[in-house]
């Protein structure tokens, strides 16, 4: 009797630290109010640049999930039915006809970086003569520690003008990929709007994994102009947020367009061509 006591006790211990360890190792808990996120410094990407150029348009990867891997980011929802800007946890879709509406957490997401984002400094950049795109990134690479790493952005500030990109929809089989779909994109212009720039920063390095430099995404105060930025005008200083980020981690689609896509095209965003949304 006393052994099998012994060995009921024993059970229970390993039982109980077995538990224990697992929620160590969980990244998020859930309580009746739902999910608690651990947040982390990584930078979240999901499905590479490489298959959404190669017209790689229908993904798994929910709201819901996204949402634990990070508060702030971009990307585009499925069958590019609108362009994502993601902001405080809440991941907005600019559709075709500039209409903005929030994410529902069953939607699903093609392609997206992600992040919690966490200042690691601040910047106040002077506009004495005006600002533009170009003259955004020139700044920024300057006053970056170093191009090696990877950064996500929340830029604010209020804006003489704005020109944002959004996507045409896709029903498969789909035969136009970005390197056509983006030079004939919708565009969406706005002024004296005051919003959020979200944007990310790769190094030269990441190849076609991701896009090359900045990529920003924006969306307004008032929720009513959104998408890819393609270019603006500034005359008022912009506060600028800047987490630098080492640890970067991208999950790949795991489904039949992805397992059978020729990843033949490359396509970058080119500088100096706004007209057509290439930076």
């Amino acid at each position: 009797m006393q052994s099998v006591k012994i060995g009921s006790l024993i059970l229970f211990l390993f039982v109980a630290l077995s538990c224990e360890e697992k929620k160590k190792l969980d990244t998020t808990t859930s309580t009746e109010a739902g999910p608690v996120i651990e947040k982390n410094d990584t930078y979240y990407h999901y499905s590479i640049w490489w298959a959404f150029v190669n017209k790689v348009f229908d993904a798994d990867l929910s709201v819901a999930e996204l949402k634990t891997k990070g508060d702030t980011g971009l990307g585009s929802f499925n069958l590019l039915d609108g362009e994502m800007v993601m902001i405080d946890g809440i991941a907005y879709r600019v559709r075709e006809d500039g209409t903005i509406s929030e994410g529902a957490d069953t939607d699903k997401i093609v392609y997206a970086n992600a992040g919690f984002f966490e200042n690691d400094f601040n910047l106040t950049l002077e506009v004495k003569e005006g600002m533009d795109m170009e003259g955004l990134k020139s700044q920024l690479l300057d006053k970056l520690p170093s191009p090696n790493f990877f950064y996500m952005f929340e830029i604010e500030g209020l804006f003489d003008y704005m020109k944002c990109g959004g996507l045409t929809r896709q029903e498969p089989p789909f035969e136009e990929g970005l390197d056509v779909l983006i030079p004939n994109r919708p565009v969406f212009e706005g002024n004296r709007v005051s919003g959020t720039i979200v944007g990310f920063y790769c190094p030269d390095f990441i190849g076609n994994i991701n896009v090359k430099g900045f990529h920003f995404h924006f969306i307004s105060d008032d929720k009513k102009l959104g998408g890819h930025v393609m270019d603006f005008k500034a005359t008022e200083n912009i506060k600028v947020g800047i987490d630098k980020k080492t640890d970067y981690h991208f999950v790949l689609p795991d489904n039949a367009d992805f397992e059978n896509v020729s990843l033949e095209k490359e396509f970058q965003y080119k500088k100096n061509d706004a007209a057509t949304d290439e930076q």
